[in-house]
């Protein structure tokens, strides 16, 4: 019966506690959006080169837009073959596109890699 009106992301009170001395961390802050805006600016540019439209985001992720819901998917499939967990957003009414989350340098790079070994 809880789980019928639980959230979808719910959380326990020591994970609670700690996302809010995350908040009032103000370097961690200030490092966390620095870090956010350098990829998400390199990943957009470096993705939208290789042919693929990119909705503009001031989020901690973006939208990879595809030609059909079918590429998207193929993509998906190719990306998670390496490893790459993106997050297909069809329940959103967007079959044709895949959210990425701006991550470390390493994974970054590595999207883009893949990205551009799947199209070609």
């Amino acid at each position: 019966m809880l789980n019928r009106i639980r959230g979808p992301f719910n959380i326990n009170l020591p994970a609670l506690r700690a996302g809010v001395a995350a908040v009032e961390d103000q370097s961690f802050v200030d490092a966390a959006v620095a870090h956010n805006t350098k990829w998400l600016n390199w990943l957009s540019t470096e993705i939208a080169k290789l042919g693929y439209k990119v909705t503009p985001s001031v989020g901690n992720f973006l939208l990879i837009h595809f030609n059909t819901a079918e590429q998207a998917k193929a993509a998906d499939d190719f990306l998670s073959s390496h490893g790459l967990i993106l997050r297909a957003v069809s329940s959103y009414g967007l079959p044709a596109a895949l959210r990425l989350s701006v991550g470390t340098e390493e994974a970054n790079h590595a999207v883009v890699a893949s990205l551009k070994e799947f199209c070609s």
